[in-house]
């Protein structure tokens, strides 16, 4: 069974006092950088603090909106990576409020393009999809159109 992921801060670097998420990634295991909204939805709203256990439906709605990502990104998008994840298998499980602030977060990002289709997917599939519409998740090529509408119609 893989181990679930979890947020980590690195002791030894006193300089840095970035909060990352540990997460199985293929055989290994890795330590994604995570976007300050993501700390803030963890840390702030739901008052997470290291070494919780993040729901894995929550890491992998991040991977795929963007806000939890490779330091090095080697060729990776956020399609892939998602791809890779591992520890659905076991963790803590989401809450209600988990679930409404990650959804409120997903419908107010752009998702990159390749990412959209994916991310509407577990929506569906899962318990985000009580409280997201997965239609109201968009990427950067639709936010750019309805502004660009909303301008033309000014």
């Amino acid at each position: 069974m893989t181990k679930p992921p979890h947020l980590y801060r690195d002791p030894d670097l006193e300089s840095r006092d970035d909060l990352l998420l540990e997460i199985a990634v293929g055989s290994s295991r890795r330590r994604l950088e995570l976007s300050d909204r993501v700390v803030s939805l963890l840390v702030d709203d739901l008052e997470y603090e290291r070494p919780d256990v993040v729901p894995f439906v929550m890491a992998k709605a991040f991977v795929l909106a963007g806000g939890a990502t490779l330091p090095e990104r080697g060729g990776d998008d956020e399609r892939d990576l998602a791809w890779r994840l591992g520890g659905a298998d076991g963790g803590r499980k989401a809450s209600t409020a988990d679930l409404e602030r990650t959804a409120e977060y997903l419908e107010s990002v752009e998702v990159p393009d390749r990412s959209l289709e994916p991310l509407q997917e577990l929506v569906r599939s899962s318990r985000l999809g009580e409280f997201c519409d997965p239609d109201a998740i968009s990427d950067r090529s639709e936010r750019v159109n309805r502004l660009r509408d909303i301008a033309r119609d000014l």
